[in-house]
């Protein structure tokens, strides 16, 4: 069974899934070198304006002295030192600085600090890093303010009911602190970036795997293959695992490439810093890094239902052409939802384009009063899907025929 099953996966690896490989990396990463290197500038430890590429490796010198745990001694020194800064006399002056694309070495915990204050309606923009709050003169005040403004944010969310707000109320009271930050551009861009682009994903696997059960392909289903002694189930089961094992390996390339890339230019540090510093209302105790591990599994799934969708279509259609053009179709109709929301999560749980969504780190569903988390529940979903597709599978197997 293995050695069919490998046989399998490397007869997708032909010259239309390459190109479309090929593709989807070289799109994703002229995406992000142009788009930073045009729009991006920050303000280096000297007090220049750095533009550019470079302006993440000097973003990220410059807050080399700004890394540490929150507590009430970091928020005295961190008052102090952005009232007597260079960054904080520039923004004045220059009022759009932050809302186009410009980045200080105060970005990441100032806009924590914020967030305390306007809570649900906290926004980037120079004036949401200012530090003249009451509640900075400790650190109890201080987290106080912010877990007050965590749950004015799940209220203002409209996805809860006043019981379960109740529960998630609580865990807010329960949060751990103090948070730990720093420099983490390179995270968010990365993120940023593998949100953008993972449409590309579903669009190679739309073409890579819509011959796979055709008869019209070099590689699909002939008599001989129906007829061989290991069976149709067998033959089924060898190319639906190779289907999969195919999704999640372009999957992985594309992944690679993000890292790969974003890593380069902004760097990875980060990773240990409190998931609050990028998802402001995330109740659960977990570091940037496990967050980003969350979202990226969530990705996978997202890609396995599409890989499975398309494998649906090339067992109905018989046809690699006709299966590639209606999976283009479905792809463009679900990368659609991907800016939707409503409709009290459904959206977010049903739609494969935010199985990799900050959803996943930010949201709940509930269970009578049981709060699960998001992404247990998109874990049950796409296994769902993926059972529904391979029973499709496997019922047009065993009618498959080739005339």
């Amino acid at each position: 069974m293995k050695r069919q099953i490998w046989m399998e996966y490397r007869k997708l690896w032909n010259r239309i899934s390459a190109v479309a490989v090929v593709f989807m990396c070289v799109t994703a990463v002229l995406h992000v070198l142009v788009y930073l290197n045009l729009q991006y500038r920050s303000i280096d430890k000297n007090g220049e304006i750095v533009e550019g590429l470079a302006s993440y490796r000097a973003l990220r010198e410059a807050s080399e002295d700004l890394e540490g745990v929150m507590d009430g001694e970091y928020l005295r020194k961190l008052k102090a030192s952005y009232d007597n800064s260079f960054e904080k006399e520039y923004l004045a002056e220059h009022r759009g600085f932050l809302g186009t694309a410009g980045m200080t070495k105060y970005d990441v915990p100032n806009y924590c600090v914020n967030y305390a204050y306007f809570g649900p309606y906290m926004t980037n923009g120079n004036d949401k890093v200012g530090l003249d709050y009451e509640f900075l003169e400790s650190e109890e005040s201080f987290y106080r303010a912010y877990k007050e403004a965590v749950k004015e944010s799940l209220a203002e969310d409209g996805l809860y009911s006043e019981g379960q707000l109740l529960v998630l109320n609580e865990k807010a009271d329960n949060m751990r602190t103090p948070f730990t930050t720093g420099y983490a551009q390179g995270l968010f861009n990365l993120m940023t970036w593998f949100r953008w682009d993972y449409s590309l994903v579903f669009f190679v696997l739309a073409f890579a795997l819509a011959g796979l059960f055709s008869k019209d392909g070099a590689g699909g289903v002939t008599e001989l293959t129906l007829s061989s002694k290991y069976g149709r189930r067998r033959n089924l089961n060898a190319r639906w695992i190779a289907g999969n094992l195919f999704s999640a390996g372009v999957y992985l390339i594309y992944l690679a490439v993000q890292i790969l890339v974003n890593g380069a230019i902004g760097t990875l540090a980060g990773w240990n810093l409190s998931a609050q510093m990028l998802w402001c209302d995330c109740l659960y105790d977990m570091t940037l890094g496990g967050g980003l591990s969350i979202l990226f599994f969530g990705g996978l799934l997202g890609v396995l239902v599409i890989g499975n969708l398309v494998m649906l279509f090339s067992i109905k259609f018989k046809n690699a052409k006709a299966a590639a053009a209606l999976s283009v179709i479905a792809v463009l109709l679900i990368r659609r939802t991907g800016s939707m929301e409503g409709l009290y999560g459904t959206i977010e749980l049903l739609s494969p384009m935010h199985f990799g969504q900050s959803g996943l780190i930010r949201m709940y569903r509930f269970v009578g009063n049981v709060a699960v988390p998001y992404f247990a529940a998109v874990f049950v979903v796409a296994t769902l899907y993926v059972a529904v597709l391979y029973t499709g599978v496997r019922r047009s197997c065993k009618t498959y025929r080739i005339s």
